[in-house]
């Protein structure tokens, strides 16, 4: 388009923005003008006023010459209707109008109080005078009001006339707008026609132009479908990129929490010897800073930072670096540990990798050998004397037999027991009958050589092994000796006490067999050596003899009514509460095998039990146990449990676990309240599977506990191999707690690492309210003893049931 056109083109379009905003601001004046007409309702409301005035004395009027109701109604009618007229007067443009002269205002004033004086007359209007008053009230205004009116159709023709010649203006203005707006019209119309020119004139170019691109497009479309091809196999490049990316930081996170929440320190070496990781407990382990230990630090430089942060001993450094180099230069992989003079001792696990490079992982485990040096200590040693235990006795006289027979060397066993010991204990009491013992532990000590070994077995039995080598007279002098140190008085805290010793001696020459066979044929040899010397006065020696069959032959007597006891209906089930000491209730019974023979009376299990394990007459009397403490459990209130004891021949039936479930369904007893109480001997005389029949058990519901620990051989794989419910831990332990610290610390350690492998634990034995107020604060969740009652008949034992309140008062006085 020329420059002109284009001007020209401009200019119309300005003018008819010019044109429009005049047209715009006429309409405005026209809405004003239509706005002034309103302005004439001011002569029309004035008129009426003076009207309905007129209306109103006229009502007056008639009521004054017939006084009647409807009369009288007329006249409020038309009172409210000039009251109503008389607000209008007051709003608008009325009020506009009357403001505009005095005179107006007033009339105005005079009348709203005519009408406020009138409105209360009307209830009077009955009255004589009232009506002619209110008449010549209203008569008084009419002048007035004459005026108003005359006045408004004066201002109301004067507003009339000035709109009239303003429409008239407007109107010849507008037909002038419409007429400019016309031309303009004229113009754009003759400048787009000249425009329409150019434009047909441009297309013919521009076709021949889209002719040219259209020829370029074809070209551009397949370069562009090439180049779509190569960028959608780009993206899909770059995708794949960006996955594998968000995987690799996704393990990069995992890796990095897993790493610096391992227990372990960890270290990654490259083939060159430099760090490739750490993670952050290798910092705290040896010291160093995260700027010591960057990646790519060599490991010189890193042991020397190690060094100079002093963490560890030199020594112990030196160690470890040395054992490790050693698998580092032989390609190995290899786990040891190290040691040093301060006892700290760290344990490696070394691994090398394909490429050269190593990882090892380093753990302080200090703390983990002091506890289980202790553990294993205690597992060996008596607690009150600190003697060997009867299983490091076991170990060293299997170990003895086995290398002295091999050469030909003589072993002598001595049996100890203290006669009129528990004389002691029940005069002067448990804490002084310890402290004998521990002066017996010190005698006996005394009198042994180098190369004897001196055990305490349990309770007041004490047993001595003589170094291989040593002849029966050696044996016999040693015997005397200890008879003599031993019978001296003690003096104990005051008290002076006297006890005598009986001991039984078995030499290795009368046994036959391996290691283990020898052992038990030494002990039984001892054992009956220790009977004869009882019988023969006490406080003697004896030799095992070919003679003391005899004794044998007593005890096959004991055998042979122990055959007829269950037939004959001479055992009986006994019944000891058990307490939970959380909920300070009644948790269960544990049930205890009696034997009433006819002429012997009550005889001790200590005695009968044992006869029954070696004969077998234990598993068919522990069935009939299992189903009479069952069946009578299941009458007991719900959750009440029956602890019943499990002898080892029972553990080792293949079908224990079934045979189980066959009592419980036949007594209707729920599996979850029987306790099955499972020794340490047990374990070990059981062929294997342990685990799995205990997973049997707990798979059913059934709950197992381990009986008497601490006072056998008290391994503590056993907690970790065998998925026990619950530790019982023996009434030695229990009984010492109220005068020693060590029974103390054993029975809260282990309540407290039965608590943390999820098990409950039971302190038997407990007599006293101080020994059940210890036991509770070591963290034991259970007990039971004389202290909460003995054991009782199933009838006798329903009085816990008919006296819910014995409980309380049974704790009351620990509570």
């Amino acid at each position: 388009m020329p420059r002109l056109q284009r001007f020209g083109f401009v200019i119309i379009i300005g003018v008819l923005v010019l044109v429009a905003a005049y047209v715009s601001v006429l309409i405005n004046q026209r809405q004003q003008s239509l706005t002034a007409v309103a302005r004439y309702n001011v002569t029309w409301l004035v008129s009426q006023g003076v009207i309905e005035v007129a209306r109103l004395q006229a009502a007056i009027a008639t009521y004054r010459a017939q006084a009647d109701e409807e009369a009288e109604e007329a006249v409020q009618l038309w009172l409210d209707i000039v009251a109503s007229r008389a607000q209008l007067l007051g709003g608008g443009e009325v009020a506009h109008f009357i403001r505009e002269d005095p005179e107006r205002v007033a009339t105005v004033a005079q009348l709203q109080r005519t009408l406020a004086a009138a409105q209360p007359l009307v209830a009077r209007l009955g009255e004589p005078g009232v009506a002619d008053r209110m008449l010549d009230s209203f008569a008084e205004l009419s002048p007035r009001l004459t005026r108003l009116v005359s006045a408004a159709y004066t201002h109301g023709n004067d507003l009339v006339s000035g709109d009239v010649q303003q429409l008239g203006n407007l109107y010849w203005t507008f037909i002038g707008v419409l007429v400019a707006l016309l031309l303009c019209c004229g113009g754009l119309i003759g400048t787009l026609a000249m425009h329409n020119r150019l434009i047909r004139n441009a297309h013919a170019e521009v076709q021949a132009l889209v002719q040219d691109l259209t020829r370029t497009g074809r070209q551009l479309a397949i370069a562009k479908e090439q180049t779509q091809e190569a960028m959608a196999e780009v993206q899909q490049q770059y995708r794949a990129l960006r996955l594998r990316d968000a995987e690799l930081h996704l393990q990069n996170d995992r890796f990095d929490a897993a790493l610096n929440n391992m227990s372990q320190a960890l270290c990654m070496a490259d083939a060159d010897h430099r760090l490739i990781v750490c993670n952050r407990r290798f910092l705290e382990l040896f010291g160093l800073a995260e700027a010591d230990a960057a990646a790519g630090t060599g490991l010189d430089l890193l042991m020397r930072s190690v060094r100079s942060a002093g963490r560890i001993d030199p020594a112990l450094l030196a160690a470890l670096g040395e054992a490790q180099s050693a698998l580092v230069a032989e390609g190995q992989a290899g786990t040891f540990w190290r040691e040093g003079a301060d006892g700290r001792a760290i344990a490696v696990s070394h691994r090398p990798m394909a490429d050269g490079g190593w990882l090892a992982t380093y753990e302080d485990i200090t703390e983990r050998r002091r506890v289980e040096a202790r553990i294993s200590y205690m597992a060996h040693h008596d607690e009150l004397t600190d003697l060997p235990n009867r299983l490091l006795f076991r170990e060293r006289m299997e170990a003895a037999l086995a290398g002295g027979r091999s050469r030909g060397q003589e072993l002598a066993l001595l049996f100890l027991d203290l006669d009129h010991f528990k004389d002691v204990n029940d005069t002067l009491g448990h804490p002084l009958g310890d402290a004998l013992l521990r002066d017996v532990a010190r005698r006996l000590r005394s009198c042994i050589r180098e190369g004897d070994l001196v055990a305490r077995l349990g309770g007041d039995e004490f047993a001595i092994l003589q170094a291989p080598g040593r002849s029966a007279e050696e044996a016999a002098d040693l015997a005397q000796r200890v008879v003599d140190v031993i019978c001296a008085p003690y003096e104990l805290l005051g008290y002076r006490a006297q006890v005598g010793a009986s001991i039984g001696i078995a030499l290795a020459e009368h046994v036959t067999g391996d290691a283990a066979t020898a052992a038990n044929q030494m002990l039984k040899h001892a054992d009956l050596a220790l009977y004869r010397a009882k019988a023969a006065g006490r406080r003697t020696w004896r030799f095992f003899e070919a003679s003391m069959a005899a004794e044998l032959e007593a005890r096959l007597a004991i055998e042979a009514d122990l055959r007829e006891a269950l037939p004959g209906n001479q055992l009986e089930v006994m019944y000891q509460p058990i307490f939970a000491l959380q909920t300070n209730r009644l948790s269960g019974f544990e049930a205890l095998l009696r034997w009433r023979h006819p002429v012997r009376g009550m005889v001790s299990p200590g005695v009968f039990i044992p006869l029954m394990e070696e004969t077998g007459l234990i598993e068919a009397v522990g069935r009939w146990v299992l189903e009479q403490a069952t069946r009578e459990a299941a009458t007991w209130p719900a959750p009440l449990k029956v602890a019943v004891n499990l002898s080892p021949l029972q553990f080792r039936a293949a079908d224990i676990a079934t045979s189980m479930l066959h009592v419980l369904g036949q007594s209707g007893l729920a599996p979850g309240r029987l306790e099955l109480e499972i020794t340490e001997s047990a374990l070990l005389q059981s062929d294997g599977g342990v685990a799995e029949v205990l997973q049997a058990f707990r798979s059913t519901g059934i709950r197992t506990s381990l009986d008497d620990f601490g006072t056998r051989y008290s391994s503590l794989s056993y907690l970790l191999s065998f998925p026990f419910d619950k530790i019982k831990i023996d009434q030695s332990f229990v009984r010492d707690m109220a005068t020693r610290a060590e029974s103390v610390a054993i029975v809260t350690s282990v309540a407290h690492l039965a608590n943390q492998l999820g098990m409950a634990t039971t302190a038997e034995g407990v007599e006293t309210a101080e020994q059940l107020r210890r036991v509770r604060e070591a963290g034991c969740t259970e007990a039971q003893g004389y202290f909460f009652g003995p054991p009782e008949s199933a009838t006798e034992l329903r009085r816990w049931f008919d006296e819910p309140s014995r409980s309380d008062r049974i704790l009351q006085a620990v509570l």
